[in-house]
């Protein structure tokens, strides 16, 4: 479900579903995709589980072995909430959009009700809920409202009638529980937190949560059921007693907010800079694996065995690896292995006949190159006598043609370091490429190749823009968003940057680049892309030069804007142990 809107990552579009007609359950939609671009993903099973309640909610697909080690806590707490109020979570209640947003639900019974609202715009969104027979309550005294997502946190006791405003941040999920009765959950006052583990005869495991440099007092309302209480691995007896504590999060304070708009585009003249470097830090930034590859490199191999194990039994599957999707098939000694699109299955989107880029990873001095084809036609001759050639650069500014004898192995010869290379053509069957150094073959664990892309002697912009800012605060995880609002076309426009000078690509594009399939295709889309570039602390203060080119000379009339945006969200944490009391 690719996006249809700009916005802060890829699953806006999933937080956009709908309701079944009149709330029916005896449906199902197939529940949340754990394969590809898994960030904010909480946000969209919160929505499948609670909100559309399905009968096979919560319901997951995929390969949920693809998370961070991190995040199995959080997906195990959102099944255990669902499973502790399911027999309430069969009636629905819609709730007015214009106080509570779109397809904003309440479930639940006459005392207890969980209430799910989204946001779906740029912009904190506000909402209003009448603690009365609007959301299903009935009149049986004081009401007790607790967020349990995006983070969980006790928002206080409150009259029937009452009304409680609520934020949502933007393209998110939220999750409450209102209720009359007592709520049978770990409960600390004065600050968010997030449940790790609330097993039966297991100590509780939460974590503390607050901005950076930051303090709270923190008590514990039901401190009377645990015989003894850990904070930050020491045991407090303060809050055992039932008193409060106060607590401060390490690091420096953030005076700015998380996301916010940060500059503004200006259209700049076509000759007044050469906007192919700007492409090429980009693609080559970028890649064209299979989506569950790149969801791989974003969470990293699982520490856990269980997990390591899935993971490994995916991936090294003869029907993945015989695909050719992945690029490191390049690089792994074998040449039962490649990197090819291919023709039997989902073909993926080829951007103008493609190109095959390889990248070293830093500046190499090598005597040559070899590639080892499965055909003759994988890098066809097209000079006399059998030749072709190869573009080599060490800066993506500078770039030297060297000709090269094709056939079935070919070697380049390399008379000074290189970084970068880019072959003209698309290639169909490529099976190795290694590298020679005095006769040795040298180390490729940081080599990657792409090659859907286009050559840009195969494009022609039409228009540029620019902005230009400088960031005196960078919070940890934070990225840059380039918003395309419009209608741009189908790969109509790119993204580059320059920070301090020095070239940076956008490695992830909402929807997704292109990507050589393994499951299903890349959704295509001729409207509202969103580029992603990550930020590093050594950013602070350097003067950063975004430019947007657009190549579709009809469809010229979009607007870029650039904010700035964290996730996971920067908080800081301190654990907390809460041990049971023997009953």
């Amino acid at each position: 479900m690719n996006n249809w809107m700009t916005a802060l990552h890829h699953r806006a579009a999933a937080l956009s579903r709908g309701l079944p007609p009149d709330l029916e359950r005896l449906t199902e939609d197939h529940g949340v995709c754990l394969s590809s671009c898994l960030d904010y993903w909480e946000d969209d099973l919160v929505l499948q589980a609670f909100n559309r309640g399905l009968i096979l909610a919560p319901q997951l697909y995929g390969n949920p072995w693809l998370l961070r080690d991190d995040e199995f806590p959080l997906l195990a707490r959102i099944f255990t909430l669902h499973r502790k109020y399911r027999d309430i979570l069969v009636q629905g209640l819609l709730l007015p959009e214009e106080t509570c947003g779109p397809n904003a639900v309440s479930r639940g019974d006459g005392s207890t009700r969980l209430i799910t609202l989204r946001n779906l715009t740029w912009k904190p969104a506000d909402y209003s809920l009448d603690l009365d027979e609007q959301i299903g309550l009935e009149n049986n005294g004081r009401i007790e409202v607790r967020r349990l997502h995006p983070t969980e946190e006790i928002l206080g006791r409150f009259d029937y009638g009452s009304r409680l405003t609520m934020t949502v941040e933007p393209f998110r999920s939220c999750l409450l529980i209102v209720s009359s009765r007592t709520i049978d959950e770990p409960t600390v006052r004065g600050a968010p937190f997030q449940v790790t583990r609330n097993m039966a005869g297991k100590p509780v495991e939460l974590n503390i949560l607050g901005w950076p440099g930051g303090s709270v007092d923190i008590s514990l309302a039901d401190a009377s059921q645990y015989s003894r209480v850990l904070l930050d691995g020491k045991e407090d007896t303060i809050l055992s007693g039932g008193g409060t504590r106060k607590v401060t999060f390490p690091g420096r304070p953030l005076t700015e907010k998380i996301l916010r708009n940060v500059a503004d585009f200006n259209e700049v003249p076509l000759d007044s800079l050469d906007w192919r470097p700007l492409y090429e830090a980009t693609v080559f930034s970028a890649d064209n694996n299979a989506l569950e590859v790149r969801s791989l490199e974003r969470s990293g191999w699982s520490s856990i065995p269980q997990v390591r194990a899935a993971q490994e039994a995916f991936f090294s599957q003869p029907v993945f690896v015989q695909r050719g999707v992945w690029d490191k098939n390049l690089f792994d000694g074998s040449l039962e292995t490649g990197f090819w699109p291919s023709k039997k299955y989902n073909r993926p989107v080829v951007i103008e006949g493609g190109c095959l880029r390889l990248d070293l990873g830093k500046i190499t001095d090598l005597d040559k190159i070899v590639i080892k084809v499965g055909d003759t036609f994988s890098l066809h001759p097209l000079l006399k006598e059998e030749g072709n050639h190869v573009e080599v650069s060490d800066d993506l500014i500078h770039w030297r043609t060297i000709t090269y004898l094709a056939g079935l192995v070919m070697e380049i010869p390399l008379s000074r370091p290189v970084r970068y290379l880019r072959f003209k053509y698309f290639p169909s069957r490529i099976l190795e490429i290694e590298g020679y150094k005095d006769g040795r073959m040298v180390d490729r664990g940081t080599w990657r190749a792409s090659n859907l892309f286009a050559h840009p002697d195969r494009l022609q912009a039409a228009k540029i823009w620019r902005a230009q800012l400088q960031l005196q605060e960078i919070a940890p995880h934070s990225y840059l968003c380039i918003a395309l609002n419009g209608e741009h076309g189908e790969e109509g426009a790119y993204v580059g940057a320059k920070i301090d000078g020095i070239l940076r690509g956008a490695p992830d594009r909402a929807v997704s680049y292109p990507s050589n399939t393994w499951e299903y295709l890349v959704g295509g889309s001729d409207k509202n892309y969103t580029y992603y570039i990550p930020l590093r602390s050594e950013d602070i203060g350097k003067l950063i030069e975004l430019y947007v080119i657009g190549f579709n000379e009809e469809k010229l009339d979009f607007r870029p804007e650039a904010y700035i945006n964290a996730y996971p969200v920067p908080y800081k944490s301190i654990p907390l142990l809460l041990d049971r009391k023997s009953k």
